[in-house]
Order: structure tokens, then C-alpha cells, then sequence
């Protein structure tokens, strides 16, 4: 099982939400992968298998709500689409709340295992 699905992303974003767009897929799949890397990134040794349920109810909605900024992000330049004419506001993300949920963006908690690294490492081009 995925750490968050097109139904919870749906479920997330309210009753308007489209399931059979297929940029919501995308959003979930980009959100399960963003969320293992940064995991992974931060020391955490997960369950590297894909189809292993999220390590907790608060990684899983951490998941699922990155998947839902990432949606309502479409169309829009560099954050949430709005149409507020309101000049000098400042929008507020929920990347923040996310990577506390998610367990990142703080000191690392345990030590990866080298071949994590090394895996992780190859996939990226230099």
C-alpha cells in the first residue's frame, strides 16, 4: 500500500475533488515518492518495500497532505492558486506542518544503513 492514495488526497481536498483526474494520481504518486526520499534523507530505516503501509497514522496524513499542496498548487506560479487582490499578503504553506508529521527537517534520529545511501545516491545524475 502506498503512503497516501488518489481516495485520500481526494478525501483531503473536500468534496469537489475530481478522483478520476488523472493529475491527482500524479500528485500521489509524486507525494509517496517525495515523502520516502526526505524519510530516508532524515535517517529513518523504513520499510524500503513499496507496498508497506505508511510507519504511522501521522506519515500517512503528512503523505497525503503533501499530496493535496501539491494539487492545489497546479496552475499557480509559485504557491497556492488564489485570486485575492489583497496586496502584501503573505500566504502561508503547510510544508512545515508536514515535515513535522513526516519527522524531517530536524536532526537525524538514526544512523541510515550505508547501502540506503549508496542506493539513494546512484539514483541521482551528477
Amino acid at each position: 500500500m502506498a503512503w497516501t492514495t488518489v481516495a485520500d488526497i481526494a478525501a483531503y481536498l473536500g468534496p469537489a475533488a475530481d478522483t478520476s483526474d488523472p493529475f491527482l494520481q500524479t500528485c500521489a504518486l509524486a507525494a509517496d515518492d517525495w515523502a520516502r526520499r526526505r524519510r530516508l534523507e532524515a535517517g529513518y530505516d523504513d520499510d524500503p518495500d513499496p507496498a508497506a503501509d505508511p510507519p504511522s497514522y501521522a506519515i500517512g496524513l503528512g503523505t497525503t497532505m503533501y499530496g493535496g499542496a501539491l494539487f492545489r498548487e497546479r496552475g499557480s506560479v509559485d504557491s497556492f492558486a488564489s485570486f485575492e487582490e489583497t496586496a502584501g499578503y503573505v500566504q502561508t504553506g503547510t510544508l512545515s506542518r508536514i515535515k513535522q508529521l513526516l519527522g524531517v527537517g530536524r536532526a537525524q534520529v538514526d544512523t541510515p544503513p550505508p547501502e540506503a545511501v549508496a542506493l539513494y545516491a546512484r539514483r541521482w545524475p551528477r
